[in-house]
């Protein structure tokens, strides 16, 4: 089972990783997730609900951990969910775990703070 598509969310693998995150113009935010972990799809609106509010400040993505594990070794991620930071083509920021919106807000703001 998957996370309900949006259309402001974009998936994101290993064949489109680096055009859609590291040459993107916009910081991303990078929601890494797994279709068996609760979090993760707890965190899932409130990730689409940002992804629609910052539209054109921040680019939202989401790596499915079990279709892309050679990227997500190659992030370093832990454990699910994980929201990186992208700006300038380097991840800038991490975030393990779903701790509510307000975490997620503030790292939107840092990254489209980041922007200039």
């Amino acid at each position: 089972m998957s996370l309900q598509p949006s259309s402001t969310i974009l998936p994101v693998n290993a064949l489109n990783f680096e055009r859609e995150v590291l040459e993107s113009e916009l910081p991303v935010l990078i929601d890494v997730w797994a279709t068996w972990c609760a979090p993760c799809k707890a965190a899932h609106p409130i990730v689409a609900a940002l992804a629609e509010t910052h539209r054109g400040q921040l680019k939202v993505v989401s790596i499915d951990g079990g279709e892309s594990p050679e990227l997500v070794e190659r992030l370093g991620v832990r454990g699910y969910p994980t929201f990186l930071g992208v700006a300038g083509g380097e991840v800038v920021e991490q975030r393990l775990g779903f701790g509510g919106r307000r975490p997620l807000d503030e790292l939107a703001r840092s990254l489209i703070a980041r922007a200039g």
